[in-house]
């Protein structure tokens, strides 16, 4: 068997819910050809779903380093890093760079926006969010989340 089988049986056990299964046959998968970072994609997305932030991270960079432009691997990495318990500062910071990336990679990705203008609310970068939300609603005038945080910030936080 080649690892585009493993790989295909892995993404369907994941949208299956058979994790431990899905975590089978996608080590199968970069076991039988280590640079594929669909494969890593895929794995991370298994932790991920898991709870296995750690390694979902890891997995999520594994992706990116061997497709730079995998706009998803940046996107979800970032989201395990919201996800932590304790994300300081540093740790936001990478979360917004990856939210970054994945919006420079596809300008259009309005929850990029969104979710880089939630990471510079926590962070206290207000203009920065708001920045960020009216790129979102440049794309989509009805978002709601972005509406509501823009709202949230003019009125809580800039006086």
């Amino acid at each position: 068997m080649d690892y585009k089988h493993y790989l295909d049986q892995g993404i369907q056990e994941t949208n299956e819910g058979k994790f431990d299964e899905a975590l089978h046959s996608l080590s199968r998968a970069v076991g039988l050809k280590p640079d594929d970072a669909l494969s890593y994609f895929s794995l991370a997305i298994v932790y991920h779903n898991m709870n296995e932030l750690a390694a979902a991270y890891d997995n999520y960079s594994k992706a990116i380093e061997f497709n730079p432009d995998m706009i998803d691997a940046y996107f979800n990495r970032a989201q395990t890093i919201l996800l932590e318990e304790n994300n300081g500062e540093i740790r936001l910071n990478m979360a917004l760079n990856d939210f970054q990336k994945a919006a420079e990679l596809d300008p259009k990705f309005i929850d990029a926006f969104y979710y880089s203008a939630v990471v510079q609310k926590k962070l206290g970068d207000y203009k920065g969010a708001l920045e960020n939300l009216d790129k979102a609603l440049a794309i989509d005038p009805n978002a709601v989340y972005s509406r509501a945080l823009k709202k949230l910030i003019l009125q809580k936080y800039i006086k």
